[in-house]
């Protein structure tokens, strides 16, 4: 029998089945509450969002976020059909709602077909493994986001079949043979489709809303009743579970940002942007793919009683193949205030003429308690308060300076930002706050004294953002203390929840400026002294997010300046190169860097086993060579193999690069103590 008398008996069978199964599920449909709810949203948007952009300003633009987030691989519609839609929209009425959804829906109905059609093809492709040319001389986009769509259905289906074999070939790559790849791909796609049949009306309206809410910045969400019910899950999550908040891309889960204090932080196994392709529970020993699978189906997978431990099988955001994963095991536990809370330590920095006792903050989160305050508890928990109490125990211990490590310090308390930045600068304003009727006021306190006034650096990196660069902005435009670090995230928005007829919408309603007017939007605070980086800085930020409002400025407003800084930073700088140049550790960083930047340019994969099998030996090799490299020239053994290397989580004797770059903020702190500070002054000893 030929195969193609093969796959169109399997393709009339899965008709048959898919006919009976499609039966079954609900049709889409909208209704006039429907209607009702977008216009109630998009008047809403209009008036109160920071922007005030108006509905027709963006009406194409949410037709194409639509598209996007139904296709974000291009590898569902045709380019006349995407064509077809915007002249449709255009010509319908300036803000016609209904015939909006009607379209939209028109537009799901063909995307459930072809979804359809996609399923068919790769399950008969998967019946025959067997016959699969895996030494193709074609290859395909890594990243479709941006690429062509393609003309005609047949273009479609080559595509469809490419991105199969291409999962053949990555599990291929992770050691599966032809038979357990069969498996797992035919479970996977089973799963996918299972999931999509589960797709309700309501998710199609939530789909179409968001496109309209995304074009007004990344930060403006709604959330229909029932994605109001799966968002408490996912802050659930962080709490009780894992620590960590999930989103998704409609393929992969993704660790969107880790709970300070919570078990996964603790791990240091999970980053951001590590993506989630399996799960199991400790008492089992097969994981579960969940490629393709809600969000919250991933999330009731991950959760479970405290204590109990949890598998997860990541793709490592450094990764440079998809092949190439990890299985890491967390025990769930609650997050509790105090697993978030500052701590303290002290660095001894030996000159050649002297020697300096620098205490160091570390301030995972702007925390506190807020039921306590809010019942008006004295003695409330609050990260300020927690802090002040470190630096009197350090006051005490006679230390010459001072540093706070905000570094991956996402946020929090805007009161508590304020809090703090009054322990170092005392009175005055702290932050400026524009809202989008277009009123400015500004926080801070009338009256006080600094409880530390001694010489300050403030830690910062690009995953420190909001209260974060209120505090280190603050603190530069002072010239009270000197920001070390790289850029940080540049989140200077503000976010309200409002409620709807149905569900409720979050928008950004405000934005941060700093005293000296400028915006901490999308560019956040650069330091006065660049840090190296062991991440690709250029890869994060409020600024890659999709629609991130720009950045802007505002007038500047009085503030007393402190002049701490002189003309010593250019001499600092001049020392800290010195320094950088001579640690094999930071050669050894930049070194990869730039490495994996060159990985990761390349744009393409070929459809060839044997050509990707050789490039993964090759780039496994490079790694290890320069892993191996690092470790004899600072005496530590080498590993004899690449997974050797993989599993290095176990091994005690690891570089640090983290502690690496706390330690040369430490020098340049006591670089600025000695050129800046002569004699040292001494500090209160009570507070």
């Amino acid at each position: 029998m030929t195969r193609l008398i093969k796959f169109l008996l399997l393709l009339f069978c899965s008709q048959l089945l898919l006919s009976g199964l499609l039966a079954e599920t609900e049709e889409y449909f909208f209704n006039d509450d429907h209607v009702k709810l977008t216009n109630e949203i998009i008047e809403i948007l209009e008036k109160h969002h920071f922007t005030k952009k108006k509905y027709l300003s963006i009406k194409t633009e949410a037709l194409d976020s639509f598209l996007d987030r139904l296709d974000p691989s291009r590898s569902v519609f045709l380019e006349k059909e995407v064509n077809s839609f915007a002249a449709n929209d255009l010509n319908a009425e300036i803000n016609d709602q209904h015939a909006s959804l009607e379209q939209a829906f028109k537009i799901f109905e063909l995307y459930r077909s072809r979804y359809v059609e996609r399923y068919q093809l790769q399950k008969s492709l998967l019946s025959e493994i067997e016959t699969l040319d895996l030494r193709q001389n074609r290859k395909i986009l890594k990243d479709r986001a941006e690429s062509d769509r393609k003309e005609t259905i047949e273009d479609l289906e080559r595509l469809w079949e490419d991105l199969l074999i291409n999962d053949v070939i990555q599990l291929n790559l992770s050691g599966n043979d032809l038979n357990e790849t069969k498996n797992k791909l035919t479970k996977r796609i089973d799963n996918q489709f299972n999931f999509f049949e589960r797709t309700k009306s309501e998710d199609v309206i939530d789909l179409y809303i968001n496109s309209i809410a995304l074009t007004y910045g990344p930060h403006t969400t709604y959330m229909s009743p029932k994605r109001t019910e799966d968002f408490d899950i996912d802050m659930s999550l962080s709490l009780e579970g894992i620590g960590a908040l999930l989103s998704n891309d409609g393929l992969y889960t993704t660790i969107s940002s880790l709970v300070p204090g919570g078990p996964a932080e603790k791990s240091n196994k999970l980053k951001p942007n590590d993506r989630i392709v399996g799960v199991a529970q400790e008492t089992e020993d097969v994981i579960t793919d969940v490629i393709g699978w809600r969000i919250d189906d991933v999330v009731q997978l991950i959760r479970g009683p405290k204590n109990t431990e949890v598998k997860l099988e990541v793709i490592p955001a450094t990764s440079l193949d998809e092949s190439q994963t990890k299985i890491i095991t967390l025990t769930r536990n609650f997050i509790k205030l105090e697993d978030q809370a500052a701590q303290k330590r002290i660095i001894n920095i030996k000159k050649s003429d002297s020697e300096y006792k620098l205490g160091v903050v570390e301030l995972p989160a702007f925390y506190m308690d807020f039921d306590a305050y809010q019942r008006r508890e004295y003695d409330f928990r609050s990260s300020s308060k927690d802090v002040k109490d470190l630096i009197r125990g350090m006051k005490n211990n006679d230390i010459d300076g001072l540093i706070i490590d905000l570094r991956n310090n996402g946020g929090g308390s805007l009161l508590e930002a304020n809090a703090l930045a009054h322990l170092f600068l005392g009175a005055g304003t702290k932050v400026q706050v524009k809202t989008s009727s277009g009123s400015i006021h500004g926080l801070g306190e009338r009256r006080g004294f600094q409880f530390y006034d001694g010489p300050l650096a403030i830690l910062v990196n690009r995953f420190s953002a909001s209260a974060s660069e209120i505090l280190a902005g603050a603190i530069q435009d002072y010239e009270r203390g000197l920001i070390l670090g790289t850029d940080t995230f540049g989140k200077g928005t503000v976010q309200r929840v409002q409620a709807l007829s149905s569900g409720q919408i979050k928008f950004t309603e405000s934005k941060f400026y700093r005293v000296s007017g400028k915006s901490t939007q999308s560019k956040g605070i650069s330091p006065d002294i660049y840090l190296p980086s062991p991440i690709n800085t250029e890869e994060f930020g409020e600024n890659k997010l999709p629609g991130a409002l720009e950045y802007d400025s505002i007038a500047e407003t009085r503030v007393r300046d402190f002049n701490r800084l002189n003309t010593s930073t250019s001499l600092l700088s001049s020392e800290h190169e010195i320094r950088v140049n001579d640690s094999f550790l930071f050669k050894h960083h930049k070194k990869l860097k730039a490495w994996r930047k060159t990985q990761q340019e390349e744009k393409y994969l070929v459809l060839d086993l044997e050509i990707r099998k050789a490039k993964k030996e090759n780039t496994e090799a490079e790694l290890l060579t320069m892993e191996n490299d690092l470790r004899k020239k600072i005496g530590l053994n080498t590993f004899e193999s690449y997974q050797a290397f993989l599993d290095r989580e176990e091994i005690k004797e690891e570089p640090d690069i983290d502690e690496e770059i706390l330690l040369e903020a430490a020098n340049i702190l006591s670089d600025f103590i000695k050129y800046s500070y002569k004699p040292v002054i001494s500090m209160n000893k009570a507070g």
